[in-house]
């Protein structure tokens, strides 16, 4: 079947269009988890010089995923009268050969699996941001006398609550 009022070799066009975005923005979101196995690396290794220019990657990663997003959702715009764009294109595929849709779903599917390791990778790299702050807030704490459950050792080696040493370290 063929969208309405579309030639098969405009369909043709379309379709190999669609794919092309599919594949780019696929493969700009391997790029963006890449860059965030390199972030965890360097957030557990409190590398923050480092995190400036991978975060720059990150950022600029993320624009050309929403620009290549964007070039989808216009093709797409004149192509089906649904509401969204995710029915827009489902409109499309649906009207293609079955082989094409074979192959275009095959490319939603990589997409839709390569961007929900992001959302995983990125709630990973949430979650070791969120221990080091806790540690750092804990150690300040500690150094501030704030933290009276704290344990420290005497010079005998025994440990002893902070809070039973007086009034925390002086600077």
């Amino acid at each position: 079947m063929q969208p309405n009022n579309q030639s098969p070799e405009l369909n043709k066009q379309l379709s190999q269009k669609l794919s092309q975005l599919l594949i780019q923005e696929a493969a700009l979101a391997k790029n963006l988890l890449e860059l965030m196995l390199k972030e965890k690396v360097l957030l557990e290794e409190s590398q923050a010089d480092k995190l400036n220019e991978i975060t720059g990657h990150k950022a600029t990663c993320l624009d050309q995923i929403e620009f290549v997003s964007r070039n989808r959702a216009q093709m797409l715009l004149g192509l089906s009268s649904k509401a969204t764009t995710v029915d827009r294109m489902k409109d499309f595929i649906s009207k293609q050969a079955s082989q094409i849709q074979v192959i275009l779903n095959n490319k939603i599917d990589a997409l839709e699996v390569a961007l929900e390791e992001c959302r995983h990778q990125n709630s990973v790299n949430g979650m070791v941001i969120s221990m080091s702050q806790r540690n750092v807030q804990r150690n300040l704490n500690i150094i501030k006398g704030i933290d009276k459950n704290s344990m420290t050792y005497t010079q005998s080696g025994n440990t002893t609550a902070l809070g039973q040493q007086g009034k925390g370290l002086k600077a």
